[in-house]
């Protein structure tokens, strides 16, 4: 067909958008948000400004297809006749647009949290299990704004090579051609001075800092450990509902580790659905004394399992750590030889506090070799101060009901992170600084709760349909019949 083939399109771009369009499902879930925050701190008097419900519909929905670039998602608005629906005419630019998304970030957590809501009424959240995970989120920062110390010192070491043979050069020259007037640097030493100056002040920041690198580009951001090697990260924690996979609760943080997070994901699970979750399932990277001393005082259940000292991982034989058993009434630990080991001390480690046991007259018994390792010294045994409360949580996950639970962790909270790493692309960070972070991080949450609650609006009218369908047919067929309302229930049962 050549372009200036004369067509009939519809009246208006409502018309041209079907009824059973995706963009008409979300804008109509988006609807039951709260906004009175985020459309509280826009005046009257002035300029108008554009809608803050527009600009967020018109991100979430381009997050859902993967879109996250403004410069494209501006384009869209332009051009794709679901977004021109969905902005009512309004075409906001990329600075607009990113400049929103950036600096309401706190609207944009708050409006996120209100998915949860709607989730809730929906029927899609339970509680009866929630499964706790951190993955490690890219930053935007590059990779060649990381500097080590090794990294400091090697260009260091470069940039004062440069500076040496440069000064040589200019001696040379002034042996040769004369002295000149000794107020200008040349060109290629500034270079290199400046060099030099930026090198010294980052290899005092990482000083400063007690890390073992930095980011340069993004000072907010950590470099951690990742599936692609040591890059800069957040850590996206995410509490999800095991009946539905809504998110339900989700913090980001600089920790490059999860120890201690569980407290704050419960938190922001209760200030979002006001409930308490029934069982929590969190992976050994929760297990810590601070988290497990905290469920112990709360009364909170939760399915963690316990990581194991060093030793006593590694070996597995009669004389392993786990071989020792303690006896509180005397504050001593018995060997397998039946020798008693007497407290000394009591040491703090990252991985908790320690009691410390020593033995004496290790060298009369014949099991010093395959106890302690050698012909010299004694056996010293590590208890942590909480040992009773890492015992009771082996227990629970070792019973037939602490495995079924625990089993469901795994298909619960990484197919989330796959959905949204993989579907909706959010495998790297697009705004730097931890505001701009979150931001993305609440969008993508947002959305994805989104989704589970169109769906299940779709399925509810489908329902309510086919069930007045039947309804009317029974009554043309002069039977008694009655509506039958569709219902949440769900898809497994708990012991």
């Amino acid at each position: 067909m050549a372009p200036n083939q004369i067509m009939l399109f519809g009246l208006s771009v409502d018309e041209a958008v079907p009824a059973d369009s995706d963009v008409r499902a979300l804008s109509e879930v988006m609807d039951n948000l709260d906004w009175a925050r985020v459309e509280s701190g826009y005046f009257e008097t002035g300029c108008p400004a554009y809608p803050p419900r527009v600009l967020a519909k018109i991100l979430a929905y381009a997050y859902s297809k993967g879109v996250r670039s403004s410069r494209k998602i501006e384009e869209l608005v332009e051009n794709d006749k679901r977004y021109i629906w969905l902005a009512g005419g309004l075409r906001p630019d990329h600075n607009t647009l990113a400049r929103f998304r950036k600096s309401r970030w706190s609207e944009l957590l708050g409006l996120y949290g209100d998915t949860v809501r709607v989730s809730c009424e929906l029927g899609l959240v339970f509680l009866r299990v929630v499964s706790e995970d951190g993955s490690k989120i890219r930053a935007a920062a590059s990779t060649k704004s990381v500097y080590g110390e090794s990294r400091v010192s090697r260009e260091l070491a470069v940039v004062e090579k440069v500076m040496r043979e440069a000064e040589e050069v200019d001696r040379a020259e002034d042996e040769q051609y004369g002295q000149s007037n000794g107020r200008e640097l040349p060109d290629h030493l500034k270079d290199a001075a400046k060099r030099k100056q930026k090198l010294e002040e980052i290899g005092q920041k990482l000083k400063e800092s007690k890390k073992s690198a930095i980011v340069t580009s993004e000072p907010e951001s950590r470099v951690m450990m990742s599936r692609d090697g040591k890059l800069p990260c957040y850590n996206l924690q995410a509490a999800v509902d095991a009946e539905s996979q809504i998110i339900v609760g989700v913090r980001l943080t600089q920790s490059e580790t999860d120890h201690g997070g569980l407290a704050g994901i419960i938190a922001e699970v209760e200030s979002n659905t006001g409930l308490s979750p029934g069982v929590s399932l969190a992976d050994s990277g929760f297990s810590d004394e601070e988290t497990l001393k905290w469920l112990d005082e709360s009364g909170r259940e939760a399915l963690i399992p316990i990581q194991e000292q060093p030793q006593s991982a590694k070996r597995n034989d009669l004389f392993c750590s786990k071989c020792f058993v303690l006896d509180e009434s005397k504050d001593v630990v018995i060997c397998p030889a039946g020798r008693e080991l007497a407290y000394t001390l009591t040491t703090r480690t990252d991985s908790g506090t320690y009691r410390v046991y020593a033995a004496k007259g290790c060298k009369s018994c014949s099991f010093q070799k395959e106890c302690v390792g050698s012909t010299k010294g004694s056996k010293r045994i590590r208890i942590n101060e909480i040992e009773n409360l890492r015992e009771q949580m082996r227990q629970k996950l070792k019973s037939e009901e602490g495995q079924a639970l625990f089993a469901l962790r795994k298909q619960t909270v990484e197919p989330v992170f796959g959905q949204i790493k993989t579907n909706l692309g959010f495998d790297r960070l697009l705004l730097r600084g931890f505001e701009g972070a979150l931001a993305e991080v609440a969008l993508i949450c947002m959305v994805h709760n989104l989704l589970k609650c169109v769906r299940k609006a779709r399925s509810m009218a489908n329902a309510a349909a086919a069930a007045a369908r039947l309804a009317f047919v029974l009554a043309l067929a002069g039977r008694p019949g009655r509506m039958l309302l569709p219902g949440s229930q769900p898809s497994y049962a708990y012991r």
